[in-house]
């Protein structure tokens, strides 16, 4: 984190912004977070250019007040500051002798320095930063969760105001993006990070080559792929394009209905077909790997 940013954020009063005492405890500032952070969401303000920012204070602030040197340290610089500034508003109203009383105060308030303070706030937040506490990871997750959740229920709302059927498009979608100086592309865990929010992967495959990556992702749900196509834009300085794969309709052979011969009924399914089951599902995860495979080597 910059000095100007420290600056900045030692400027603010977190308690205010969250609308919370000063001595709320660990579950009221999670609780005055998420209501915050619901608000200014980038994902639910894609026209606003200064929600990743407001999100990101956000974020930083939680941090700080869940950590307890980092949080004592700002309580002190915080106390101070609001000390001075009502010593400031008492000392007009006030007689010269208290007046002066009052400053000798504020010198003896300066002999052991304000900066001191702000000092000790900016080292707490360099050991956040150097340490990389996660602190806020979990928040986060279930912030992340909430807000696709809310999206869902909006884009199925507008599909029963409209009264269409949405034809079907399939759980499956293509993820492309470009690779650049100023993009070093994706990993696979990354792209499963970004996807797994809109809803529960059964398989993913990727490639990514010099310049340009691309990965397969099958969902298990259809509700899960028309989401991640509605509103995955990626990372901030990694934009990626999300499409749906049409597949096209395989004939399928005609089979002589199998004879039926008197058998010993089973409850659920046996070893055999339990085997087909499994065998079925690697054959189509290898079919995505093939149809990733060609497609790029067409291009």
């Amino acid at each position: 984190m910059s000095k100007k940013r420290d600056m900045e954020l030692m400027k603010l009063d977190f308690y205010d912004i969250l609308g919370i005492s000063t001595s709320a405890g660990e579950k009221e500032v999670k609780k005055a977070y998420r209501k915050k952070a619901l608000k200014c969401h980038p994902d639910k303000n894609p026209d606003n250019p200064d929600a990743a920012k407001e999100f990101d204070r956000l974020k930083k602030i939680l941090e700080i007040l869940l950590d307890s040197g980092a949080r004592s340290a700002y309580d002190k610089l915080l106390k101070s500051r609001k000390a001075a500034a009502i010593r400031a508003r008492e000392s007009d109203a006030k007689s010269q002798k208290l007046k002066s009383q009052l400053e000798e105060r504020e010198r003896q308030a300066q002999a052991r320095p304000q900066i001191s303070e702000e000092e000790r706030l900016r080292r707490e937040l360099k050991r956040l930063e150097d340490e990389g506490q996660l602190i806020v990871e979990d928040e986060l997750e279930k912030l992340n969760k909430e807000v696709a959740e809310e999206l869902r229920r909006e884009s199925k709302l507008a599909e029963n105001s409209n009264g269409e059927s949405s034809k079907s498009l399939g759980n499956k979608i293509k993820v492309r993006w470009l690779i650049n100086e100023k993009s070093s592309g994706y990993t696979e865990d990354e792209i499963r990070q970004l996807f797994y929010k809109w809803g529960e992967i059964s398989a993913l495959v990727m490639k990514q080559k010099s310049k340009k990556g691309t990965a397969l992702i099958e969902y298990k749900d259809k509700s899960g792929a028309d989401m991640a196509v509605q509103f995955e834009k990626g990372q901030m300085g990694k934009p990626v394009e999300v499409t749906h794969i049409t597949e096209t309709p395989k004939e399928s052979k005609k089979t002589p209905p199998a004879k039926t011969e008197p058998a010993k009924q089973k409850s659920g399914y046996d070893y055999e077909s339990i085997a087909d089951m499994n065998r079925r599902r690697l054959e189509e995860r290898q079919r995505l790997i093939q149809e990733i495979l060609a497609e790029e080597s067409a291009k």
